[in-house]
């Protein structure tokens, strides 16, 4: 070994080199950092699958269907009269229940054991009158009967429940325990969960008879609809028209007593018709408007009564297509808007009105909205629920099925002992039971457990058709001022709306954070960098809820006022900052050299300050040019043509055509024959090129405009439409102001980061700034420009105040810019605190911030994927 490599093993002047270690402090603190870097990772991932699987755990519920099940079962009826009960029903309580016979007799009965509490009858003894004809509205104690002699008599059969008072309780009383019970006279007195002591007691009030007209037999079909104030009852004799009462009554208040009006209208029919039997079926609503009469064969004429004076039959229907099938059940629904007819081939279909332009006379016509049940056996009966549009059907199998008629569910399906057919059944009043009685006399009741009967797959992402829109359709509507009202639980609107606020509010922000960002990374003068960039991220420190606040009480009203100016100054800016770039090539160069820099930066904003002061200033004649001097008449169609909506959306697309053209076949072949003029000179030629195309794009785009035009297309009811001010614009606005900063920040960081020798390199090659921005430093940085607007989509999409205050709220699917929308975020924040725990619109929330989750996380993955595509093309350069 030399001595120079001694030296140089041994370091110099012959000291021997002492061996570098690690030390252990440094080792323990590398081990403890990468422990807690993994367990917090790690962490974040348990935390975020939690939250997921907590969301799925709150949504699953929605789809689990209702449950049934059995309670009791007792004889109630003798078999021999099984066939003649009427109707049979429970007390909200379940406690009594009441049933009735043809035969005149009423029976209240112990709920548990069917053990008779007290007897009544509603016709009265001695009495020769047959009973034939019957109707219990849905939803109460009200009852009206039609006799063989062509009397009529109404009234209530129910319950009353009250609470026993102190000085009430009796020494039975007393004794009982929480949830005994005990036969008192004709009620039940049960000691409640609460402590309290609850009477539940018969409740019979029928008015005397009313004389039937001579000689037109007995009542064939009638329908009853109680008020305090106001009543209705239709009835169809055997040999007269149909007629329909309208019942006053008016307190004295002086004595106390009841003062009662009838108001009849008759109204002929026809009794010639091909109709080989009386009609079977009579209802009429509440209001008196409409009037169904409706025959075995399924034909169902429509009445129109809202003028009395002339009421007309204005619609024939069948509503049992299937041939040799017979009617056998006919009801309103609660609300009295839809009809739910029961067939004997097992069908079970729902028809309400819809608006049809010169459809009949009233202009309205039934349609079988939904289709419940298509085949099985007979529909023998069909119990209403009186909270939500759930109802069951029993058959003559003896089975029993829980439908929804809106979300068209079949909930729960349940079976008779004996497979009996079932004459009698009952959703119970409060919709936690199910109470039946078969043909062979036996009562059968069920406890009834459903939460969530409107929410199905179909119902929440496909398309519903509810009780007065004219078609199916995605709607969003969680509660009204009425208990008829069908809750509407679609998230596509609200998921369009999430996209639309996302989309327009990126439009605005990405073009300005990607140019700000190559602004300042590759033209900028390094002094003013930091400066800049801390101003734009200072941004971001902003408030939403300032920024909606600013959006709703300032922004949209001065939109408002200048939309068509606004519109105009962004399309002046990038045309103006353009057009000065070029002529900067003009200038001579000892003039443009002592402005770069700060005077370059001042210019830029000055032309930009300038450029909106144009826009504004030419806003009127561009209305008056383009928009027939009305923007917002020809936005609702009042006035022009379809052809400026097409042009303005077209033209951008036809500029940057354009601009591709004269890049690929253009630019290369112009700027060789430029090479020998003038630098001056070659930069006239460029401006007067851009100015060219400028103009083309217009021409053309209006070109564009008027064929289709011509064509019949108009973008009016589509992309445009009436003006909200409370609006996507202004929401893509606001969310594109907040998300700018997070979109420049990561975009400029990742600009900044490629080596500078690739911009050495091709400046050194001979292209310009613009080119070596564009062609070299763009792609290698895409990944993380990528990155960047995904990052800014997720800000966006999960932006709740901005569109909670400016975006109007309105849950529609509408492209129009200039209309509302609501996100899920925003309808998150809005409902959350009137949900009830538990309820349906409490777990609907849960799976819209479920359906977001899901959302943002395959978008992320997915930008995921390319920006590795994109990275990897980035190394390969």
């Amino acid at each position: 070994m030399t001595m120079a490599s001694h030296q140089a093993s041994n370091g110099p002047a012959g000291k021997t080199r002492r061996p570098r270690a690690t030390t252990v402090r440094v080792r323990l603190v590398d081990r403890f950092t990468t422990a807690g870097i993994t367990v917090g990772g790690l962490s974040v991932i348990v935390a975020v699958l939690g939250i997921m699987i907590y969301l799925v755990w709150v949504v699953i519920p929605l789809f689990r269907g209702a449950e049934l099940t059995r309670r009791i079962s007792f004889p109630l009826v003798p078999s021999s009269q099984a066939a003649d009960v009427i109707f049979a029903e429970l007390d909200e309580y379940r406690k009594v229940g009441v049933y009735a016979l043809r035969s005149g007799e009423i029976v209240y009965f112990d709920a548990r054991t069917g053990e008779t509490i007290e007897r009544a009858s509603f016709i009265e003894e001695g009495s020769t009158q047959r009973l034939s004809a019957f109707v219990r509205p849905a939803g109460g104690s009200a009852v009206a009967f039609g006799f063989s002699d062509g009397s009529f008599r109404v009234g209530q059969i129910g319950f009353e429940s009250s609470f026993v008072a102190s000085d009430e309780s009796t020494p039975e009383i007393a004794s009982l325990r929480v949830g005994d019970r005990i036969r008192l006279g004709a009620s039940i007195v049960e000691h409640t969960a609460s402590g309290e002591m609850r009477r539940v007691a018969p409740a019979i009030r029928l008015e005397p008879f009313e004389e039937s007209p001579e000689d037109e037999g007995s009542v064939v079909v009638l329908d009853y609809r109680p008020g305090e104030t106001e009543s209705r009852l239709a009835i169809l004799r055997e040999r007269g028209d149909l007629v329909v009462n309208e019942i006053f009554r008016q307190e004295n208040l002086m004595t106390g007593e009841m003062a009662t009006e009838i108001s009849s209208t008759i109204i002929p029919v026809d009794r010639t018709a091909n109709l080989e039997r009386a009609p079977s079926h009579l209802l009429i609503t509440s209001t008196g408007d409409q009037i169904y009469l409706a025959w075995e064969g399924g034909t169902v004429h429509r009445f129109d009564l809202r003028d009395d004076e002339n009421p007309a039959l204005v619609e024939t229907r069948d509503v049992i297509p299937d041939a040799g099938t017979m009617l056998t059940q006919l009801r309103f629904m609660l609300g009295e808007q839809s009809l739910l007819a029961g067939d004997s081939a097992g069908g079970i279909r729902a028809w309400f009105r819809v608006a049809r332009e010169g459809a009949n006379l009233d202009g309205y016509l039934l349609v079988p909205a939904h289709t419940l049940a298509t085949a099985g056996a007979s529909v023998t009966r069909i119990g209403l629920s009186s909270r939500d549009k759930t109802f069951l059907a029993g058959h003559a199998d003896g089975s029993v099925v829980l439908y929804h008629m809106t979300s068209e569910q079949e909930l729960a399906a349940v079976a008779l002992p004996n497979a009996v057919a079932a004459v009698s059944g009952q959703i119970t009043p409060k919709g936690d039971g199910v109470f039946v009685i078969g043909a062979d006399g036996n009562a059968t009741s069920w406890d009834l457990r459903n939460p969530h009967p409107e929410t199905t797959w179909k119902s929440i992402f496909g398309k519903v058709w509810y009780e007065g829109y004219p078609e199916p359709e995605h709607t969003w509507q969680s509660s009204s001022g009425t208990d008829d009202f069908e809750p509407k639980f679609s998230l596509v609107p609200l998921i369009f709306g999430t996209l639309k606020a996302t989309v327009y509010s990126l439009l605005f922000a990405v073009p300005i954070a990607l140019l700000a960002a190559i602004c300042t990374s590759e033209f900028l003068d390094q002094r003013f960098r930091a400066p800049i960039k801390s101003t734009i991220e200072m941004m971001a420190s902003l408030p939403s809820v300032v920024l909606g606040f600013i959006a709703a009480l300032v922004l949209a009203p001065l939109v408002e006022n200048w939309v068509v100016a606004i519109l105009t100054v962004f399309a002046v800016i990038p045309l103006a900052v353009l057009g000065s770039g070029y002529l900067w090539q003009v200038l001579p160069r000892g003039m443009t050299a002592p402005l770069e820099g700060r005077p370059q930066l001042l210019l830029l904003l000055l032309v930009s300050l300038g450029a909106a002061c144009l826009g504004l200033a030419a806003g009127g004649l561009v209305e008056d040019l383009m928009f027939y001097g009305d923007f917002k008449g020809w936005l609702d169609g009042r006035v022009g043509s379809g052809l400026p909506g097409i042009a303005v959306v077209v033209w951008p697309f036809v500029l940057l055509s354009l601009f591709v053209i004269d890049r690929r076949f253009v630019a290369d072949a112009l700027a060789r024959r430029s090479r020998e003029r003038a630098p001056a000179i070659a930069g006239l030629i460029e401006g007067g090129k851009f100015l060219v195309l400028v103009i083309l794009s217009f021409a053309l785009a209006w070109l564009i405009g008027a064929i289709g035009s011509a064509l019949g297309f108009d973008l009016r009811g589509v992309l445009f439409g009436t003006y909200v001010q409370r609006n996507a614009l202004v929401v893509g606005f606001v969310i594109g102001f907040a998300v700018i900063p997070i979109i420049y920040t990561i975009a400029e960081d990742a600009l900044s980061s490629v080596p500078q020798m690739l911009r050495s390199a091709s400046l050194g090659c001979g292209a310009t700034r613009w080119q070596t921005a564009t062609r070299v430093v763009l792609p290698v940085a895409l990944s993380g420009i990528f990155s960047a607007a995904m990052i800014g989509l997720g800000r966006a999409v999960g932006e709740t105040m901005i569109v909670l205050m400016a975006a109007g709220n309105t849950p529609l699917i509408d492209f129009n810019i200039f209309n509302g929308l609501r996100t899920l975020s925003a309808n998150i924040a809005v409902e959350l605190p009137e949900a009830v725990k538990d309820g349906t619109l409490y777990r609907m929330l849960f799976l819209a911030a479920l359906t977001l989750f899901v959302m943002t996380f395959v978008v992320n993955t997915l930008a995921e994927i390319v920006r590795q595509r994109f990275r990897k093309r980035a190394f390969q350069l």
